[in-house]
């Protein structure tokens, strides 16, 4: 879901391989993969527990990136979009480390939660979007996502895990993994290529992407409430009499990049529709209300559309149907998308 929050909020990200038996996960690496993440971890928090910060820092670059360098460079940290990675990181692990004398013994458990998961999830979205292989799934460990679509240096869609956030989140894997199995999909056969922001994009398109990715959590696993198909309970309570207003808001910001080109950073934008934190960027709406105005914009769109025909839309198509959708929505002709 990429329920990204600066780190303040959230915990730090080190890409693990998933090195047990199970077809889903992938190796983390070209070549040689690395140790199991089960021993990695355990490795890494025998030696680092209880050290000074700047000790647990070298120990984790030994045992957890470097041998998975690839994912972290490319995928955790997104370095070639955001020029303060380094300060990031740091602030994120060290209250990560906090976070591992609690949580750490249940890393194992997780990362076999995940594998289960897995394997009941990817049988359930083929029935909806048919078998195409095996999805490259990484567990990480990661203080600034649960889980994202990303895209290694040789322009392979990855999906990664943040197997400690998942644990401190309580998740639920049923809602997370068909809303990340779909961004997987999608990058490999509609070419949107999510990777945390979508880099040369407007912001019409991710809020398709994160909408429709939330809509298909919604139908591949049913059952649930909105808050919980957006992971955060105040986004589910939104009244849809503040969808107009909103849209109009979004309408008038859509033509933005999600990557400012002279900073060469996440816009200001993107980050008040999408992303988390403690500081609240908008009076009237939660943080990530771009995923809540998602999802009725797409829910409003699946009156005319199949899912599987919304699912084929290439970039273009999509951010034509989604302006659309966000004009009528502004105008206030929908009483209830419900």
């Amino acid at each position: 879901m990429k329920k990204v929050a600066r780190f303040p909020n959230l915990l730090i990200a080190a890409a693990m391989t998933l090195a047990i038996n199970s077809p889903v996960v992938a190796s983390a690496t070209q070549g040689d993969a690395p140790p199991p993440i089960d021993q990695s971890f355990t490795t890494f928090w025998r030696a680092a527990k209880g050290k000074p910060f700047a000790e647990q820092e070298k120990l984790w670059d030994k045992f957890i990136e470097a041998p998975r360098e690839a994912v972290y460079q490319s995928v955790v940290w997104e370095v070639r979009n955001q020029p303060d990675w380094r300060q990031q990181k740091d602030l994120a692990l060290s209250a990560r480390f906090q976070e591992y004398q609690r949580i750490g013994q249940d890393i194992p458990e997780g990362v076999h939660a995940i594998s289960d998961a897995l394997n009941v999830q990817t049988k359930q979205f083929a029935r909806y979007f048919g078998a195409s292989g095996q999805p490259k799934v990484m567990v990480v460990l990661a203080p600034n996502f649960d889980a994202k679509s990303g895209v290694l240096p040789n322009g392979e869609p990855v999906l990664a895990l943040a197997v400690d956030t998942l644990l401190l989140e309580k998740a639920s894997l049923d809602i997370v993994l068909p809303h990340e199995l779909f961004h997987l999909w999608d990058a490999e056969h509609a070419g949107i290529t999510d990777d945390g922001v979508m880099p040369g994009t407007h912001l019409t398109l991710p809020l398709f992407e994160e909408g429709l990715a939330t809509y298909v959590s919604s139908i591949v696993s049913p059952g649930h409430t909105d808050g919980e198909y957006l992971l955060q309970r105040d986004l589910g309570a939104l009244p849809d009499g503040k969808l107009p207003e909103a849209a109009k808001r979004f309408l008038q910001e859509a033509d933005e990049l999600t990557i400012d080109p002279t900073k060469h950073a996440t816009s200001k934008t993107f980050a008040r529709w999408f992303e988390g934190g403690r500081t609240q960027f908008q009076a009237d709406l939660p943080n990530r209300s771009g995923y809540w105005l998602g999802l009725h914009a797409i829910r409003l769109l699946a009156r005319q559309h199949p899912l599987a025909e919304m699912a084929s839309w290439p970039p273009a198509k999509a951010e034509q149907e989604t302006r659309a959708a966000l004009v009528v929505l502004a105008q206030g002709r929908q009483a209830s998308l419900h």
